[in-house]
C-alpha cells in the first residue's frame, strides 16, 4: 500500500501540481523532452533492486528483469506526462494541448534508450561489485544529468537522437558486459 501513495504522490506533484503551476510553459520541448526521459530516473534503480534481491541464472532472466524495469520506469515517465499534458489542458481553456509531437517522439526514444542502457549499467554493477556500489553509481550519474540538465537544458531537444543513438551503443555494449558477468556466475 506505501507504494501506491508514493505512485499517487508522483503523479499529483508531477503530474498536476508542477504543470498547474507551470501553465503553459509546461508544453514548452525542453520541459516534455526531460519528462519523457524522466523513466531514467526509475529503471536503474529497480534493476539494481532486483539483481540484488535474486541473482539471474541466465542472460534470458537478467534481460527480463531490465525488460521489466525499463517498463516500469517509462510507464510511470508517459503517466506524469499524459497527467501534466491534461491538466494544462483542462486548466486552460479545457480543449487539447499537445506538446511539440516530433520533439516529444525523439525525446521518447532518447528516454527510451537512457533507460535501457543504465538499467544494464546498474545490473551490472549489481552482478559485479554490489547492490550498494550500483546505488552509488546510479546517484553519480543522477547528479551529472542534473547538472547537464541545469547548464544545457535548452539542447536537450536538438540533441535526442545523438543522445538516444549514444545510449544504444552503450546498451550493446552492456548486453555484452552483463553476458560475460551472468556466465561467470
Amino acid at each position: 500500500m506505501p507504494t501506491v501513495l508514493l505512485y499517487v504522490a508522483l503523479i499529483a506533484v508531477f503530474g498536476v501540481l508542477l504543470p498547474w503551476t507551470k501553465g503553459l510553459d509546461f508544453l514548452d520541448p525542453v520541459m516534455t523532452s526531460a519528462y519523457a526521459c524522466l523513466g531514467v530516473l526509475f529503471a536503474g534503480p529497480a534493476t539494481a533492486e532486483a539483481f540484488a534481491e535474486k541473482r539471474p541464472d541466465s542472460l534470458k532472466a537478467a534481460l527480463r528483469r531490465v525488460a521489466k524495469a525499463v517498463i516500469y520506469g517509462e510507464a510511470l515517465a508517459l503517466a506524469m506526462l499524459i497527467a501534466g499534458v491534461a491538466t494544462v489542458s483542462i486548466s486552460r481553456g479545457r480543449r487539447l494541448r499537445l506538446p511539440e509531437l516530433d520533439v516529444l517522439g525523439e525525446a521518447g526514444l532518447l528516454g527510451l534508450m537512457a533507460s535501457t542502457a543504465l538499467a544494464l549499467i546498474a545490473g551490472w554493477i549489481t552482478l559485479r561489485f554490489s547492490h550498494g556500489a550500483a546505488r552509488r553509481a546510479l546517484r553519480f550519474v543522477f547528479l551529472a544529468m542534473l547538472v547537464a540538465f541545469y547548464f544545457w537544458s535548452r539542447w536537450l531537444p536538438d540533441a535526442a537522437l545523438r543522445g538516444a543513438a549514444l545510449a544504444a551503443v552503450i546498451s550493446v555494449a552492456m548486453l555484452f558486459v552483463l553476458r560475460r558477468q551472468v556466465d561467470l556466475s
